[in-house]
C-alpha cells in the first residue's frame, strides 16, 4: 500500500473553525467507526450540522466527502494489515480483555463493517468481475486451502460447482499433488492463505506457476507468501478481537464472487441447477 500522510499531520498544515474541530477531534478518537459513518452520522455523533462534515474535508485539502471518506478506510486498511502480521494466536486472544462480556456482540459487529469498508478499498469491483470472468471461461477451476482455509475452499469448492463444471477442490494433507499435477495455462488455481500460512500453499502456488496456470489469491496481505507471482490477490481483512483470524471478509468476497458467476453462468449454469436439484430431492437433500 501506498504511504499516506496521517491525520494529526493534515490538520497541522491548516486553521480548523470551532465546529470542524469538533469532527476532527471525534474521527481520531474513533477511527475505525469513523471509516464507515456516513457524513451525517459523523456530523450526528460530532453534535455539528452536515454541511460542516464537508467543510472539514475540504479544509483538510479533500475534493468530497467520498475521498476523505475513501482516505480514513485507506488509513484502518493499513494499520490493520500492520497489526494482522504481527500478532500470534495466543497474543490476540487478549484482544478481548478491554471489553466486557456484554460489549463483545456489538464490538465484533462494528468489526466487520469495518473491514466491509476497507474491502471496497483493497478490492474494486473490477477485480471482482476480472475473477468471475476468468472462472467462467477456465477449462478447470482449482480451488485450493490449508490447514486454517480448507473450509474455506471446501465450501467454495461445492458451490461454484453448482453453476459450473470441472470444479476440482485441492486440500487433502496428503496427496494433493496428485490432483494440482494436471494444472494447466487454460485452468485457473484459486488458492486461500492465511496466517499462519501453510507451506502446502506455497507449494501448490509454485506447481501453478510452473505449469503457466493463472494464480488467483485470497490472503491478508498484497505482501504475503501466496501473493507473490499471483495473477489477482483478493486482500481480506483477518483481525479480530479473538484469537482466531476472521473468515467474514472472505466470506464477503466468495459471495460477490459467486453472485457474479451465477450471473454469468446464464442458461447453462441454470439447467445445471435444475439437473442437480432433480438428483438432491431423489436422495433427500434439500
Amino acid at each position: 500500500t501506498c504511504a499516506l500522510p496521517i491525520l494529526e499531520e493534515m490538520a497541522g498544515t491548516v486553521n480548523l473553525s470551532k465546529k470542524e474541530q469538533m469532527i476532527f477531534d471525534y474521527v481520531l478518537r474513533h477511527r475505525e467507526e469513523a471509516a464507515v459513518m456516513t457524513g451525517a452520522e459523523l456530523a450526528e455523533a460530532a453534535g455539528v450540522g452536515d454541511t460542516t462534515v464537508i467543510r472539514l474535508a475540504r479544509t483538510l485539502g479533500f475534493d468530497s466527502l467520498k475521498s476523505f471518506r475513501r482516505f480514513l478506510q485507506e488509513e484502518a486498511l493499513s494499520v490493520k494489515q500492520a497489526l494482522s502480521r504481527s500478532e500470534l494466536p495466543y497474543e490476540k486472544i487478549k484482544n478481548a480483555d478491554c471489553l466486557a462480556l456484554e460489549e463483545i456482540p456489538d464490538a465484533v459487529r462494528r468489526q466487520h463493517a469495518s473491514r466491509a469498508a476497507c474491502d471496497q478499498v483493497a478490492n474494486g469491483d473490477d477485480k471482482y468481475l476480472r475473477i468471475a470472468g476468468m472462472l467462467i471461461g477456465a477449462e478447470k477451476k482449482y480451488i485450493a486451502g490449508f490447514r486454517n482455509t480448507a473450509g474455506l475452499a471446501d465450501y467454495f469448492t461445492a458451490v461454484l460447482s453448482h453453476v459450473l463444471e470441472n470444479v476440482r477442490n485441492v486440500n487433502r494433507r496428503d496427496g494433493f499433488e496428485d490432483e494440482a499435477i494436471d494444472m494447466g495455462e487454460r485452468d485457473v488455481l484459486i488458492l486461500f492463505s492465511l496466517p499462519r500460512y501453510s507451506g502446502h500453499a506455497l507449494t501448490v502456488a509454485e506447481m501453478a506457476r510452473r505449469a503457466g496456470c493463472p494464480v488467483i489469491a485470497f490472503t491478508d496481505s498484497v505482501s504475503s507468501p501466496v501473493a507473490k507471482g499471483a495473477g489477482i490477490t483478493v486482500v481480506n481483512q483477518v483481525d479480530s478481537f479473538s484469537f482466531a483470524n476472521s473468515i467474514s471478509s472472505l466470506a464477503l468476497s466468495m459471495e460477490i464472487i459467486v453472485t457474479l458467476v451465477g450471473k454469468l453462468s446464464g442458461e447453462k449454469g441454470r439447467r445445471r441447477l435444475e439437473k442437480l436439484d432433480e438428483y438432491m430431492t431423489k436422495t433427500g437433500l434439500y
